[in-house]
């Protein structure tokens, strides 16, 4: 009776051990040693989407009939080809962020606080300061040739990966605060999105037209320096709340008994 109990009970392992191609439970056992390359797939596939959408919007004046006439549709040839070449650049931003991710070997909380983070305010700044420099070549070449050259680039996107740092960001942020450095809380919460150096330009050979074509340069570095400070800040301030938890959980005093 115990026998004949026993391979009752064990009936459905037996039946699903012979189910053929049945991958299901290694795949849902292995999940969280496979998050990496799980959050690296993704960067991958939204690398391609944001390509395609990007030069979709790019183009899109070509079958929308937004060309213009005679100088507008020369102006408008100019910008889709410095948008189009910006595209490539930008998506590899994001897919180089998901390979680095894809080889990560860090805990699953590291890589949650830590290396996730740290892509998504890379892949933030990246692209920023991408926007910024082809943003720039485009008012160049407005300065230049006294056409409208645009100078938007379609990044609504990038709300989508927004929530992934901002978290980490938000509570640093809010322990920076607490350790009355508000200065730094706010450059991590608030001044961090604000990379819009975009600047309307002047009359096309003039002094004064010259010089917001040179800040839109300088906006560049800034953005680039804003993401290092603060890849700085919350590498510094990670490496602090990762060393407190781990001496609470082994508690010991800097100094050797005599």
């Amino acid at each position: 009776m115990e026998k004949f109990l026993n391979k009752l009970l064990d009936l459905p392992q037996l039946i699903n051990s012979k189910l053929p191609g049945n991958t299901f439970n290694t795949f849902v056992q292995d999940s969280e040693g496979n998050i990496p390359k799980w959050v690296g797939k993704f960067y991958s596939v939204s690398a391609l989407v944001v390509l395609l959408s990007s030069l979709v919007v790019t183009l899109s004046p070509i079958w929308s009939g937004g060309m213009g006439e005679k100088l507008d549709i020369l102006a408008n040839i100019l910008s889709m080809l410095i948008w189009v070449y910006a595209a490539f650049p930008i998506s590899q931003v994001i897919r180089a962020a998901g390979d680095s991710l894809a080889s990560s070997k860090s805990s699953t909380i590291d890589f949650i606080f830590k290396d996730l983070a740290i892509a998504n305010i890379k892949v933030f700044g990246h692209v920023a300061a991408l926007v910024a420099l082809f943003g720039a070549f485009a008012m160049t070449l407005s300065w230049i040739t006294s056409m409208s050259i645009s100078g938007d680039f379609a990044t609504a996107w990038i709300s989508n990966i927004d929530y992934f740092y901002s978290l980490p960001m938000a509570a640093t942020a809010k322990l920076t605060n607490l350790l009355t450095l508000d200065f730094i809380g706010n450059i991590l919460a608030n001044d961090w999105t604000n990379w819009d150096p975009t600047m309307s330009a002047g009359s096309a050979w003039t002094w004064n037209g010259l010089m917001p074509v040179a800040w839109e340069y300088v906006g560049v570095v800034v953005i680039l320096a804003k993401l290092y400070v603060s890849l700085a800040i919350y590498k510094f301030f990670y490496s602090i709340i990762s060393s407190l938890v781990n001496w609470v959980k082994s508690p010991y005093l800097p100094f050797k008994a005599k």
